[in-house]
């Protein structure tokens, strides 16, 4: 219905659509070929003139809001029930063995200050230029990427940082955009395999466990990896075939460190591998598990890091608080012996 239309771009002034799928729409405009998420770029920067048209396209969007607010509703009761299947004996005979987890992150320069590290937001030029063409990170290289259409002219950089005005629970770019806003870390979906494309699952993560963010610098190496942030888990939802897992806190043990900071929490100080112990690789997955004694290093750690900072007084309290409810005698924690500790 749509193919052969004639609409206009902000930018790129008047086109005609070649193609149309449930997810994208392309145009042939007077000097490139561009590709658009359907129907959402009739909100802000495409428009067309044929009324019939525009009533579809009206029409799409409704349904599309009317879906995304089914899925919302979904994620906020679907925690609740997950709560119940974690701490009630009777619905879950089946105990699993609780563990702190960490993520790989994509390095997030989005709202970067002085005293923070990002992850507040879209990336500058460099590191969008960076996670698309040269590490072709999964999202950031995807079709469907909002920085990936910046990147290649088919939005400006208003129209990408629009992404970021939505409701605080949706709008965002990329999962690293909005972790330090939100507080929330998701598990990711299957890159390979005969599950690719299929949500992943948390199904070891429960309330008072610990969640660690590590990313690395563009163009450093694995041995570099370091922790930018930290936070007491009181929100988590373990995933289905149809939703990820993701974890989150509202409490107020969360704490980011600066990028000066963070470096000096190298995250294989901490953690080894099963295989290879002394080799620090990540490779496959976004997050691993890891027990309480290295989660209290770690905020052990943090509390030197931000000694004589604002921040030092809730990072005591945040250890001893991990330490009291989790059962780890503070006095008895030994040293890292992560991968880098090694050798």
């Amino acid at each position: 219905m749509l193919k052969d239309a004639l609409v206009t771009h902000k930018s790129f002034g008047a086109g005609k659509v070649t193609d149309i799928s449930d997810q994208y729409i392309t145009i042939c405009f007077e000097d490139a070929i561009k590709k658009f998420i359907y129907p959402d770029a009739f909100k802000s920067f495409l428009t067309i003139q044929d009324d019939a048209l525009q009533r579809k396209i009206n029409d799409d969007l409704a349904k599309k809001e009317i879906h995304e607010q089914e899925k919302k509703q979904q994620t906020k009761e679907q925690p609740n029930r997950n709560e119940d299947k974690i701490f009630t004996r009777t619905k879950a005979p089946k105990k699993q063995m609780r563990a702190n987890i960490a993520f790989k992150c994509n390095y997030c320069d989005g709202g970067a200050t002085e005293n923070g590290i990002g992850f507040k937001g879209v990336c500058s030029d460099d590191i969008i230029y960076n996670n698309v063409y040269i590490e072709k990170r999964t999202w950031c290289s995807s079709e469907g990427c909002p920085c990936l259409q910046y990147i290649s002219d088919s939005i400006n950089r208003f129209e990408l940082e629009e992404y970021m005005q939505g409701d605080i629970e949706s709008g965002y770019v990329c999962y690293e955009s909005q972790m330090l806003r939100n507080w929330r870390a998701f598990a990711g979906i299957v890159q390979t395999g005969e599950r690719k494309g299929m949500p992943m699952k948390l199904n070891q993560v429960q309330r008072n466990s610990l969640a660690v963010l590590t990313t690395r610098i563009p163009n450093t190496d694995e041995q570099s990896r370091f922790i930018f942030a930290v936070f007491m888990v009181d929100e988590s939802y373990e995933g289905d075939e149809h939703e990820e897992g993701y974890v989150g806190t509202n409490s107020k043990y969360k704490i980011s460190l600066s990028l000066e900071e963070a470096q000096q929490l190298l995250f294989w100080n901490y953690h080894a591998n099963q295989n290879q112990a002394s080799v620090p690789a990540w490779n496959s997955g976004l997050h691993r598990y890891f027990d309480d004694i290295q989660a209290a290093q770690i905020l052990k750690d943090i509390v030197s890091v931000k000694k004589g900072s604002a921040d030092e007084q809730v990072c005591k309290e945040f250890l001893e608080y991990f330490c009291t409810v989790n059962n780890v005698e503070l006095n008895d924690v030994p040293l890292p012996n992560g991968a880098l500790k090694m050798g």
